[in-house]
């Protein structure tokens, strides 16, 4: 029920609409969604990634401003108004930046030649077959190199998100 003291918010400020297959809000909702994967892939790295150490920061921090992205878009969705807007095109443009500097960071991890010294496996037991878990480090290189990976796929859908949402708000600032 709409009380008298409510703006009618069709008047209000919203996304542009690109297309008739974009919809904002399922944007939105796929973006805080692939933010909250970066966030909770950012844990294992903390504790595994041997080659660049500090390099769960940046899903960290990335996680968090894709989400507020998203929040800020999905907010606009909801009760739009030009400070809303404002705020998911801002916090939309820092996401596509942060998202493409993350891609060149991941493609960098990814490439990175890694040391290669192998495990001897144990001859004692010919019965014994080898397993990944005699070569722990090997392991542990092929497991935060599968994270990376998956980082990198979430970082592509979040910069074309984050680039279709920029758009949208840049356009809606434009034509207010």
């Amino acid at each position: 029920m709409m009380s008298s003291e409510e703006v009618d918010p069709a008047s209000e400020p919203r996304l542009h609409r690109l297309s008739s297959w974009f919809d904002p809000e399922t944007a939105a909702v796929v973006t805080i969604l692939l933010g909250l994967f970066q966030v909770l892939l950012s844990v294992p790295l903390a504790y595994a990634d041997q080659t660049l150490p500090k390099l769960f920061i940046l899903p960290l921090v990335l996680g968090i401003v894709i989400v507020a992205g998203g929040s800020f878009t999905m907010a606009n969705e909801r009760k739009p108004n030009r400070q809303l807007l404002q705020g998911c095109a801002c916090s939309n443009v820092v996401g596509l930046l942060g998202t493409l500097l993350a891609f060149c960071i991941y493609c960098f991890s990814l490439s990175m030649e890694h040391s290669t010294e192998h495990c001897v496996p144990n001859d004692s037991n010919p019965d014994f077959r080898t397993s990944l878990h005699e070569c722990p480090g090997e392991f542990l290189m092929a497991y935060c190199w599968c994270v990376t990976l998956l980082l990198l796929l979430y970082d592509c859908g979040a910069v074309v998100l984050h680039c279709l949402l920029s758009v949208s708000a840049l356009k809606a600032l434009k034509t207010d």
